[in-house]
């Protein structure tokens, strides 16, 4: 692949390229971090694993957000999946809060992160490696946590929050 120049046109128009990622169904999360006393979290779908050999996953985060200063300088994050009922929870942190764990159920992990209390899945991580891509960073943390628990995940797919159904309509089944 050739590099581009600030002069060359993008080879794919923006518009087009956002409608294909409409359709690239995700699991939502809220990746949260701590720095002293400051909780923050950020509602994200742009997560994913890296390596079961040591276990890693990589969470992306815009440069401007609170969320990147916090992962950045605390050096831990953790990915919190969201259950189908935790819509809520998904608005509440995709915005910027002065106290956004107030009365949401949460305690605090071996790296300090708040792990929210009825997530499907909770990863708790230790930052290992960052890599600048446009906007965002996407950091790569090493697992030193994790707890799931049988619970359908909360899903984003064009637009809006989905819930899972089995390809013949039925309900999903859990382990």
């Amino acid at each position: 692949m050739r590099p581009s120049s600030a002069t060359e046109k993008p080879p794919v128009d923006a518009a087009d390229f956002k409608a294909a990622m409409r359709v690239l169904a995700a699991s939502v999360t809220v990746i949260t971090s701590r720095r002293g006393d400051q909780l923050n979290g950020m509602t994200a779908t742009a997560v994913c694993s890296v390596s079961t050999a040591p276990p890693q996953i990589l969470a992306v985060v815009n440069r401007e957000t609170t969320s990147h200063g916090l992962i950045a300088d605390s050096g831990a994050f953790a990915v919190n999946i969201l259950a189908a009922h935790q819509q809520e929870l998904a608005g509440r942190f995709a915005r910027r809060l002065d106290r956004p764990f107030e009365d949401v159920a949460h305690g605090l992990g071996e790296t300090g992160c708040p792990l929210l209390a009825e997530a499907v899945a909770v990863i708790e991580c230790r930052l290992r490696e960052r890599h600048h891509a446009g906007t965002h960073t996407i950091f790569v943390g090493e697992v030193v946590g994790v707890s799931c628990r049988g619970a359908e995940p909360l899903l984003y797919f064009d637009g809006g929050y989905r819930r899972l159904a089995a390809a013949d309509g039925a309900p999903p089944s859990w382990r």
